[in-house]
């Protein structure tokens, strides 16, 4: 396997280096600089992206817009490392799957604050609700966070920023409709001073939708979708050594949820037309304040957060079900610039969470302290971290990283590693779920006190080389993880520890920037995984690539074409087919106040599966405008 991935990894090095040699020779190329990101999800500090060892991408607003995606999980598909898997219509649930690890070994934040239902079983981020709607930047840091973030955290993180208000009164009106009789508004405004900041946001989503159990199994009844969103945001500087922050955002949707029956031929459930529903209402809040001492040396943020996610499921055959997944915070940070070479942080955290389904309540609470150096001394730069967990359930867990880079500065050769541990903690449903009695189909058994938390170690090599004065961008790493104590389940025993699962694979990336008019960027992810029987865990393709081009002919047109290529995988004992998704998407400024859009998605109208008997969209085209003032 290693030799395999060392052969593939210098075989992409080569193709990439070998077109960049005739481009270096000419001296009509016009030379483009390339601005370097800030991030702050890395190292809880802001960090330029040339000083973290950790593979980072950033989203900004402007390659939302020019691709118009709606929901976040369309912005994650073309990223390196990432695999989005969606089980049927929109609304439907989604699957992250982060360097090849489970979707609970991916957390999100929106704001700092963890967006994660602990009533599920996996206590994982359900994206399936989450629109693009204000939001300003997406950082997804990739490999062991844990040092920083805690459980939930041993695949990487996805960081969610929306917009700050403006001091000058803004506002926007956008609508759009298109297939599936899909209609979508949004309303949004910002205003302030010089001492408070306001943005809010509210838009509407409804469709009728497209089968999610596949049409080519006989289902033909559409699974319609409506969802609302409201965000808010307020940020104030009462003194020169204060800063407040306040967010608070709410979704509520209804989906028309598909069930399931038994297919003899495949001894197996498999999806199925129903008329069952399923509504959810999510709210995540954070009040946060700064104090700045010793003129901005000393930096101590004080903070509290509320996730609550509530689902309902209204089952026309049978009994309805509640279930509401609560999580309260309170995080303390010091963050001391001692010079320009060194930066400590030193935080504590308390969290309590909560599972209710009507029949069952259980609670847990998690304390942790964490310490972390930032070091630069010339063109070197790393940071080290510890952090240790106490958990009521299971008791302690301690946590580290190292994550160094170096720049070359005669090449500007850029390499970088990061080593750490992980960890994922239980749920409260794996460890206290009720036993299921379904009558004829069976008895289930669900939770295991006896649980020991997921333990991780991974691992990452890499390297970044500019050209052309970074007109091209070229980056490829390897990474390796191995967790140990994975949490499974079987019918008949409930949850269980075993053995564990191995991942490895490459990420590569080439950007490149010739003009001002034209920009185009490429990624591939390998990805070989490897469960406790040898066997690939399911839904990840070995191969996976990207196109992103972006055209802008005039000031006031602007291009998209993107396409995605996901590979062979397996799901439920059954290979799906490698598939290719291209989508097309245009806006015109037709004046100050006033820009049209539109976008065709699926445009070759491939049939594809994201997930065995789920549907997926057809050829689909939609059309809006947004007015501004």
């Amino acid at each position: 396997m290693k030799k395999r991935v060392t052969k593939l990894s210098i075989l992409i090095f080569a193709l990439c280096i070998a077109p960049m040699n005739a481009l270096a020779d000419d001296p009509s190329t016009e030379k483009t600089s390339v601005l370097e990101e800030v991030v702050v999800s890395a190292t809880k500090t802001p960090t330029r992206v040339s000083q973290l060892g950790s593979s980072v991408t950033v989203i900004t607003s402007e390659e939302i817009e020019a691709k118009q995606q709606t929901q976040v999980i369309d912005v994650l598909r073309s990223v390196p490392g990432v695999d989005v898997v969606q089980s049927g219509a929109k609304g439907a649930s989604v699957s992250i799957f982060m360097r090849g690890t489970t979707r609970g070994h991916t957390l999100v934040l929106i704001d700092g604050v963890e967006f994660r239902d602990v009533s599920n079983t996996d206590a994982g981020a359900e994206l399936s609700n989450l629109t693009t709607d204000n939001i300003e930047r997406i950082e997804v840091v990739r490999g062991p966070q844990s040092v920083l973030y805690g459980s939930d955290a041993i695949g990487g993180v996805i960081s969610i920023i929306t917009k700050k208000g403006n001091k000058k009164p803004t506002g926007y009106l956008l609508v759009e409709a298109g297939s599936y009789s899909s209609k979508r508004g949004v309303a949004g405004g910002s205003f302030g001073n010089d001492y408070v900041t306001t943005s809010i946001t509210v838009s509407g989503t409804e469709t009728d939708g497209f089968s999610s159990a596949k049409e080519e199994a006989g289902n033909n009844e559409n699974d319609g979708y409506d969802n609302t969103t409201a965000s808010f945001k307020i940020n104030a500087t009462p003194s020169e050594i204060l800063d407040l922050n306040f967010n608070l955002r709410f979704a509520k949707s209804e989906y028309d949820l598909d069930g399931s029956s038994y297919d003899v031929t495949k001894e197996g459930y498999v999806p199925t037309d129903s008329l069952d529903t399923q509504e959810t209402d999510e709210t995540t809040s954070r009040l946060s304040g700064t104090f700045h001492f010793f003129e901005d040396r000393w930096q101590m943020t004080m903070g509290s957060s509320y996730t609550n996610v509530e689902r309902e499921y209204d089952y026309k055959a049978g009994r309805d079900y509640n279930y509401v997944g609560t999580i309260r915070k309170f995080d303390m940070q010091h963050t001391f610039f001692i010079n320009d070479q060194n930066t400590l942080v030193a935080g504590m955290e308390t969290e309590d969470e909560k599972y209710d389904d009507g029949s069952l309540e259980k609670k847990a609470t998690n304390n942790a302290v964490y310490l972390q150096e930032q070091l630069t001394i010339g063109n070197f730069a790393a940071a080290f971290g510890l952090r240790h967990d106490e958990h009521d359930a299971f008791g302690g867990e301690t946590t580290w990283r190292v994550a160094p880079t170096y720049t070359i500065s005669a090449t500007g050769t850029r390499l970088k590693s990061s080593m750490g541990t992980g960890f994922k903690a239980p749920t409260l449903y794996q460890l206290y779920g009720p036993d299921l009695d379904f009558g004829i189909s069976g008895y289930y058994v669900v939770g295991n006190e006896t649980l020991n938390p997921e333990t991780s170690i991974g691992f990452d090599i890499g390297i970044e080389q500019p050209l052309l004065g970074k007109k091209i961008v070229i980056a490829i790493s390897w990474f390796w993880n191995d967790i140990d104590d994975y949490i499974e389940y079987d019918l008949t025993d409930g949850y269980y520890n075993v053995d564990g699962i191995q991942t490895q694979g490459i990420e590569s990336s080439l950007s490149w920037y010739p003009c001002n008019h034209f920009d185009l960027q490429l990624g591939y992810t390998y990805t070989d995984t490897e469960g406790r029987d040898g066997a690939r865990l399911d839904r990840r393709p070995l191969h996976k690539g990207s196109i992103d081009l972006n055209f802008y002919p005039v000031d006031a047109l602007k291009i998209n074409l993107n396409a995605v290529y996901v590979g062979k995988r397996d799901d439920d004992a059954e290979e799906l087919d490698a598939y290719t998704l291209i989508n097309l998407a245009a806006s015109y400024q037709v004046c100050k106040n006033v820009k049209v859009f539109g976008r065709i998605q699926n445009l070759s109208d491939e049939e594809y599966e994201e997930a065995a008997g789920y549907g997926t969209a057809d050829l689909s085209a939609y059309a809006g405008v947004k007015l501004s003032f």
